[in-house]
């Protein structure tokens, strides 16, 4: 039987294999092709409404039956998704797509997370969860970096073969993943779904203390989301670069991200985490708020801070759960923190979209910047005012 530490090794490949995206810095150019606008941030809305829907239930699928089923599940889902996204060119179509889409990164969400930190744990070596997890991010950047730039060129040549490339890789990943090692997570199959499907919520908001930390990874991770989902290559592209300029653009962000998810170890203990956090919030707002002052070369230096200051979020925010949370309801909880970080943007994707269409994609970034640096303000408020009540009582 293989020994659960290659359990790491065959994630570090499923990784690459997912995260060589060749659609990541053309989709918006391709489905501009069929499509305006606005019909994308319908679909954008489509897919995380859809995310919000399958994200818990598909947690509780892993904790349940097997995050390697999981993650088998998603690859060949994604496979089925590429092939169907070359061959489509009406919204409709698109937007079953996006169904299925949703479906299948639901699958993987958290799966991947809980499949490394219980096969360390399980050999007392939770301790290197924190490398581990910087390893993963600095590969997925890698592929991000490799396909961005590339996909930029084979565009070019024809708009369908990102796709069909991408259709190879995730088949790939369906094979290997086979070969991964299931991990017992105690979950009883006489519970039921629904119970379960609540321990998420239940891990996230089990006290006052946790909930202060939950709410800022909410409201910056959501942050993120719109940025990739839908301000990342529209403001690239109101800066004037077209597919190719905005491959390099994002490649070089890419690649700036991988060599940070290395360093992040080392980051988190010069910074602490809480200042840490305070960091890559800071460098989120900037990019949002700043946008629409600046010209091109600050532009896209504002993108590529942005993108390489991501990967240390989400390692911290990875870190900070998993320390905190219980084996047991692992994949449901991770799910229910990704669940609740895609709701703001997908109760908002459309408005925004229509906010695009009327004015410019940095507008839009500036008035999400303004709303973020409120909420987050008003949240501290409120959590200093409790910790005073909880003092005096």
């Amino acid at each position: 039987m293989l020994k659960l530490n290659n359990n790491v090794k065959i994630v570090y490949i499923l990784s690459f294999l997912s995260e060589l995206y060749f659609p990541i810095s053309i989709w918006l150019f391709f489905y501009l092709r069929f499509l305006n606008f606005q019909q994308l941030a319908v679909l954008v809305t489509i897919r995380l409404v859809c995310s919000n829907i399958f994200e818990v239930p598909t947690g509780v699928f892993a904790d349940k039956l097997g995050r390697k089923l999981s993650v088998i599940t998603y690859f060949g889902l994604y496979t089925m998704v590429m092939v169907g996204i070359a061959l489509s060119k009406t919204f409709w179509v698109f937007a079953i797509l996006e169904v299925i889409k949703s479906l299948a990164v639901a699958f993987v969400s958290g799966s991947l997370e809980a499949l490394v930190y219980d096969s360390l744990k399980a050999e007392g070596k939770e301790e290197n969860y924190d490398k581990v997890i910087s390893n993963i991010e600095s590969i997925q950047w890698a592929g991000y970096f490799l396909a961005s730039i590339i996909a930029g060129y084979l565009y070019f040549i024809n708009p369908t073969i990102p796709f069909w490339i991408q259709a190879g890789l995730c088949a790939a990943g369906a094979v290997t993943a086979i070969k991964l090692v299931e991990i017992k997570s105690g979950a009883k199959n006489r519970e039921h779904w629904f119970w379960q499907n609540t321990a998420g919520f239940k891990e996230l908001f089990s006290s006052v203390k946790m909930v202060e930390l939950v709410i800022p990874l909410i409201v910056v991770g959501a942050g993120y989301l719109l940025a990739a989902e839908m301000l990342g290559i529209s403001q690239a592209k109101e800066y004037g670069l077209d597919s190719r300029g905005v491959g390099w653009l994002f490649g070089v962000g890419y690649i700036i991200s991988a060599l940070a998810s290395q360093v992040y170890p080392k980051l988190r203990k010069w910074f602490g985490s809480k200042n840490l956090l305070f960091i890559t919030s800071g460098i989120l707002l900037l990019s949002f708020l700043a946008a629409k002052y600046v010209g091109i070369a600050v532009g896209c230096f504002l993108i590529i801070s942005r993108i390489g200051s991501s990967t240390t979020f989400r390692n911290l925010r990875s870190s900070l759960i998993n320390v905190r949370i219980s084996s047991k309801y692992r994949a449901t909880t991770l799910s229910t923190l990704s669940l609740l970080s895609q709701l703001p943007v997908a109760v908002t994707a459309i408005l925004a979209g229509e906010i695009i269409d009327r004015t410019s994609p940095n507008n839009l970034a500036m008035m999400v910047g303004i709303v973020m640096v409120l909420m987050l303000f008003g949240f501290e408020v409120i959590f200093r005012l409790l910790r005073r009540k909880t003092v005096v009582t």
